[in-house]
Protein backbone atom coordinates (compact mmCIF):
# COMPACT_ATOMS: atom_id res chain seq x y z
CA UNK A 1 0.00 0.00 0.00
CA UNK A 2 1.21 3.50 -0.83
CA UNK A 3 1.16 6.21 1.89
CA UNK A 4 0.50 9.78 0.76
CA UNK A 5 0.64 12.86 3.04
CA UNK A 6 -2.11 15.48 2.82
CA UNK A 7 0.09 18.34 4.01
CA UNK A 8 3.75 17.78 4.95
CA UNK A 9 6.50 15.67 3.44
CA UNK A 10 6.22 11.90 3.63
CA UNK A 11 7.31 10.09 6.77
CA UNK A 12 9.19 6.82 7.07
CA UNK A 13 7.15 4.08 5.40
CA UNK A 14 7.85 1.43 8.07
CA UNK A 15 6.68 3.74 10.87
CA UNK A 16 3.58 4.74 8.90
CA UNK A 17 2.69 1.12 8.17
CA UNK A 18 3.11 0.15 11.83
CA UNK A 19 0.93 3.04 13.02
CA UNK A 20 -1.69 2.26 10.35
CA UNK A 21 -1.92 -1.40 11.44
CA UNK A 22 -2.33 -0.52 15.13
CA UNK A 23 -4.72 2.42 14.57
CA UNK A 24 -8.32 2.24 15.80
CA UNK A 25 -10.73 1.78 12.89
CA UNK A 26 -13.76 4.09 12.80
CA UNK A 27 -15.85 3.87 9.64
CA UNK A 28 -13.45 4.79 6.79
CA UNK A 29 -10.88 6.39 9.12
CA UNK A 30 -8.09 4.87 11.16
CA UNK A 31 -7.19 6.90 14.24
CA UNK A 32 -3.49 6.42 14.98
CA UNK A 33 -1.50 7.83 17.88
CA UNK A 34 -0.15 10.80 15.92
CA UNK A 35 -1.92 10.64 12.55
CA UNK A 36 -5.34 10.26 10.99
CA UNK A 37 -5.51 7.81 8.06
CA UNK A 38 -8.10 7.09 5.37
CA UNK A 39 -7.92 5.04 2.18
CA UNK A 40 -8.90 5.57 -1.40
CA UNK A 41 -8.28 2.43 -3.42
CA UNK A 42 -4.70 1.31 -2.71
CA UNK A 43 -3.49 4.63 -1.31
CA UNK A 44 -3.63 5.51 2.37
CA UNK A 45 -3.75 9.26 2.95
CA UNK A 46 -2.65 10.64 6.29
CA UNK A 47 -2.36 13.88 8.23
CA UNK A 48 -0.90 14.64 11.62
CA UNK A 49 -3.45 15.75 14.21
CA UNK A 50 -1.29 18.84 14.85
CA UNK A 51 -1.78 19.99 11.25
CA UNK A 52 -5.60 19.93 11.36
CA UNK A 53 -6.94 23.48 11.96
CA UNK A 54 -10.63 22.79 11.37
CA UNK A 55 -12.88 19.83 10.69
CA UNK A 56 -16.63 19.60 10.24
CA UNK A 57 -19.46 17.49 8.85
CA UNK A 58 -20.96 18.30 5.48
CA UNK A 59 -24.34 16.78 4.74
CA UNK A 60 -25.53 16.76 1.15
CA UNK A 61 -29.09 15.91 0.23
CA UNK A 62 -29.05 13.71 -2.88
CA UNK A 63 -32.25 13.08 -4.84
CA UNK A 64 -33.08 9.38 -5.19
CA UNK A 65 -35.82 7.49 -6.94
CA UNK A 66 -36.89 4.13 -5.58
CA UNK A 67 -39.43 2.17 -7.68
CA UNK A 68 -42.52 4.41 -7.76
CA UNK A 69 -41.57 7.29 -5.47
CA UNK A 70 -38.71 9.67 -5.02
CA UNK A 71 -37.12 11.47 -2.14
CA UNK A 72 -33.82 12.65 -0.79
CA UNK A 73 -31.03 10.80 0.93
CA UNK A 74 -28.51 12.45 3.26
CA UNK A 75 -24.86 11.80 2.34
CA UNK A 76 -22.35 12.54 5.14
CA UNK A 77 -18.81 13.82 4.60
CA UNK A 78 -16.09 14.79 7.06
CA UNK A 79 -14.06 17.76 5.83
CA UNK A 80 -10.46 18.22 7.04
CA UNK A 81 -8.96 21.72 6.77
CA UNK A 82 -5.52 23.16 7.37
CA UNK A 83 -4.15 26.61 6.70
CA UNK A 84 -7.55 27.93 5.61
CA UNK A 85 -8.06 25.38 2.83
CA UNK A 86 -9.93 22.11 2.57
CA UNK A 87 -7.44 19.27 2.30
CA UNK A 88 -9.85 16.35 2.12
CA UNK A 89 -13.58 15.67 1.86
CA UNK A 90 -14.08 12.09 3.04
CA UNK A 91 -17.35 10.26 2.37
CA UNK A 92 -18.51 8.16 5.32
CA UNK A 93 -19.69 4.64 4.58
CA UNK A 94 -22.17 4.68 7.50
CA UNK A 95 -23.73 8.09 8.30
CA UNK A 96 -24.61 6.86 11.81
CA UNK A 97 -20.88 6.81 12.62
CA UNK A 98 -20.48 10.57 12.02
CA UNK A 99 -21.04 11.68 15.66
CA UNK A 100 -18.55 9.14 17.04
CA UNK A 101 -15.94 10.05 14.39
CA UNK A 102 -16.34 13.74 15.25
CA UNK A 103 -15.95 13.04 18.99
CA UNK A 104 -12.80 11.00 18.38
CA UNK A 105 -11.35 13.83 16.28
CA UNK A 106 -12.16 16.34 19.05
CA UNK A 107 -10.25 14.18 21.54
CA UNK A 108 -7.19 13.73 19.33
CA UNK A 109 -7.08 17.29 17.93
CA UNK A 110 -8.41 19.49 20.77
CA UNK A 111 -6.78 22.61 19.27
CA UNK A 112 -8.78 22.34 16.02
CA UNK A 113 -12.11 24.05 15.48
CA UNK A 114 -15.09 21.81 14.89
CA UNK A 115 -17.21 24.27 12.93
CA UNK A 116 -18.04 25.10 9.34
CA UNK A 117 -16.21 28.11 7.89
CA UNK A 118 -18.16 31.37 7.54
CA UNK A 119 -19.90 31.88 4.20
CA UNK A 120 -17.35 34.43 2.92
CA UNK A 121 -14.33 32.35 3.96
CA UNK A 122 -13.94 30.56 0.63
CA UNK A 123 -13.88 26.82 0.20
CA UNK A 124 -16.75 24.90 -1.33
CA UNK A 125 -19.36 26.63 0.86
CA UNK A 126 -18.18 30.21 0.34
Amino acid sequence: MKFCPLKTAAGEKAALAAEYRTAKKMDVFRMGERRLFFRRRMTAYYISYDEIDRFFRRVLMVPVRVSCCGGEMAVEHVVLCSGGEELAVVLLADPRMAPSVMEALKERAPHAECVKPPAGDGGENG
